[in-house]
């Protein structure tokens, strides 16, 4: 009788009862023969007894090893024969204990509900303090106006408060700017009409 062999992760076979006995197998090993519908461990047959040592168990190991697939491809002996060949064996996972661990869900991130209201833009301020105090500084104070709504949108509150004091501080500089330069633009005036 011919048997297929799956010991310690090789596949290997068809061999006959002289092949076994060279193959060094241990009670770990899977064999499967014609007339069988799936893989048995060595030691479910009766007449491969002698065939093979006894594998010590290591307490706090599970009994039964996993046998993984074939590490290559055996040779075709005949079309026939292969037709009957089973696939290698593979023992179910338990649902618990030794199988592979659970991946770990994705959950997105929530954003936390924005509740406080917009603060204010100033951009009013900011456009009137630029044409009639100090250009330079009130360009600025129009460029954090405009970013306070576009950040109370994608939910970052405390960067639309940031945007909307520091245009606010703008503002309030190019009135101050405007103020401590509109006598020295008159005076340049006067002097230039006089020329």
């Amino acid at each position: 009788m011919q048997y297929w062999i799956n010991h310690k992760g090789v596949q290997s076979g068809p061999v006959d009862l002289e092949g076994l006995k060279d193959m060094g197998l241990t009670s770990s090993a899977y064999v499967w023969h014609e007339g069988l519908t799936d893989w048995v461990k060595i030691t479910q047959l009766p007449e491969l007894q002698g065939y093979y040592e006894m594998e010590p168990v290591v307490v706090g190991t599970p009994v039964e090893p996993v046998v993984p697939a074939p590490a290559a491809e055996q040779p075709i002996e005949t079309v026939a024969q292969t037709a009957r060949q089973p696939e290698a064996y593979e023992p179910e996972q338990p649902a618990t204990g030794y199988g592979m661990p659970a991946q770990p869900q994705y959950e997105a991130p929530v954003q936390a509900a924005v509740t406080e209201p917009c603060p204010p833009t100033n951009l009013v301020w900011a456009i009137l303090t630029t044409l009639l105090c100090c250009l330079p500084a009130g360009i600025v104070a129009i460029i954090y106006a405009t970013r306070v709504t576009s950040k109370y949108n994608a939910g970052d509150l405390e960067g639309a408060k940031r945007a909307s004091e520091t245009g606010a501080w703008w503002c309030i500089a190019s009135i101050i700017l405007g103020i401590i330069c509109q006598p020295f633009m008159s005076l340049i005036t006067m002097m230039a009409g006089s020329v």
